[in-house]
């Protein structure tokens, strides 16, 4: 159900929208001066087929502290599945075939005037929350850099809704600002009970569980909504995620978009989809350059080498050989570099051209690795790297692949490591299926992807 008025004002306002761009559209392509009888029924299914995909998502609720992105994913993906939904409606129920053009032009502009007004909206919210209005007087507990991060946090950000009432430390530290210090927790209940504090935030090391847990008996006690600002920020990489054991909460470090299964089912049909095509498509380039390869130098036509994948497993990677052959020991241990005598001269060409990586489709197909995704490296240069790289491991938590976020922005070959880990991380932690499309058609078309390409 609906449940707020601002999200009352919301649903009314998309539908309002919607009947426009509908009415519009028709109105300008089809010349009627009345609605069909079809028209109007299609227009009471888009009404209630909205109403279901807005109670079942996040789009009406919008507030100070919701990020410009979500409201641009969440407006797409509800209005992708209201055009699958009206679209094929269109096509078993209905009788417009020469006018299925409009259906599509009303649906486009209606995606493209809700996200303007909400995004808007959005920036005129937090412009009033930044001026005052609606914001909420907080009580912080603790004096520690917790504390320090929250003042500052709170301070810079007036927008998030929250303005600082004062601070109560047993310990004052002067980090804290004097203008805000209000003492020591023996003051808690005599400032709550004078009604000028609406939440209370317990900024306080996890080694002080008993106090803690007292401040937080006390907040309930005087009915004021207590929260937790957890003193493990440090270890955490991006936004925390909770999950459960039982009734044990669990927080995991970093977020996965590719934990979840429906996303893994989405990245895995493309990859299979796109390895197949590619393997059929371009089935004429891999025996012509089987055939090169093979007439260019001595040794076997495709080059198998054990790299490390996701979950530290080991498998083989296939590439056209592009150097002479060498002892595994050599091929396993040295890093290609500018020039190298190793590599032949068409092996030099297909390098600078990634037509020696197409092999891999058939490791795409299989399974070992995905279209996009970091690239597998050598189980030798793999323990070096871990050495000297912090979390250069955590790149191996999501499946290796042919491109990749660091290939496209030029960091590939000869460069730095750090840099590589840093997008390889970044690209597990912010996935989607549309980073995926993006990375693909940077690899085809970017100069930077085949920069340090030797």
């Amino acid at each position: 159900m609906i449940r707020t008025t601002k999200s009352r004002v919301f649903f009314i306002l998309d539908l309002m929208i919607i009947y426009g761009c509908f009415l519009a559209v028709f109105f300008y392509y089809a010349g009627y001066v009345t609605i069909p009888y079809k028209a109007a029924l299609l227009m009471g299914f888009v009404a209630i087929l909205w109403f279901f995909i807005s109670t079942n998502s996040a789009i009406l609720n919008l507030s100070p502290r919701t990020p410009v992105l979500l409201v641009l994913r969440d407006m797409l993906v509800a209005y992708s599945v209201l055009s699958a939904g009206v679209i094929a409606t269109v096509g078993i129920f209905g009788n417009f075939r020469d006018n299925d053009k409009i259906v599509l032009y009303a649906l486009l502009l209606a995606v493209f005037v809700s996200t303007a007004y909400r995004l808007v909206a959005l920036a005129a919210i937090r412009q009033f929350v930044r001026k005052g209005y609606h914001q909420k007087s907080v009580l912080l507990i603790g004096g520690g850099r917790v504390a320090e991060k929250v003042i500052r946090q709170v301070q810079r950000y007036p927008e998030l809704g929250y303005r600082l009432y004062g601070v109560l430390a047993d310990n004052y530290h002067e980090s804290l600002p004097k203008e805000l210090y209000l003492g020591d927790l023996d003051r808690f209940a005599e400032i709550v009970r004078s009604g000028s504090v609406d939440e209370v935030f317990i900024a306080m090391p996890m080694k002080k569980e008993d106090v803690i847990a007292c401040m937080v008996a006390k907040c309930e006690h005087e009915g004021v909504r207590a929260r937790i600002v957890p003193d493990f920020y440090r270890i955490t990489k991006s936004r925390i995620v909770l999950d459960e054991l039982g009734s044990i909460p669990l927080i995991s470090v970093r977020r996965e978009p590719l934990s979840l299964f429906r996303n893994r089912i989405v990245k895995r049909t493309f990859d299979i989809a796109f390895s197949m095509g590619m393997l059929i498509v371009l089935s004429p380039v891999l025996v012509f350059l089987a055939v090169l390869v093979k007439l260019t130098s001595r040794g076997p036509v495709l080059f198998r080498q054990k790299r490390v994948g996701i979950n530290n497993q080991m498998f083989h990677m296939y590439k056209f050989r592009t150097m002479s052959v060498q002892p595994e020991r050599a091929s396993d241990t040295l890093w290609t570099k500018p020039n190298d005598e190793r590599v032949t001269t068409v092996g030099r060409f297909m390098r600078r051209a990634n037509l020696d990586e197409l092999p891999q489709f058939w490791n795409v197909l299989v399974g070992d690795m995905s279209v996009v995704g970091p690239r597998p490296e050598r189980e030798h240069f793999v323990e070096q790297f871990k050495e000297e790289i912090p979390n250069y491991k955590v790149r191996h938590l999501v499946k290796s692949g042919i491109t990749g976020l660091a290939q496209v922005n030029g960091w590939r070959g000869d460069t730095s490591i750090a840099k590589r880990v840093e997008c390889d991380i970044h690209y597990l932690e912010n996935w989607s299926f549309w980073m995926d499309m993006k990375i693909v058609v940077l690899t085809l078309f970017s100069r930077d992807t085949h920069k340090h390409a030797y």
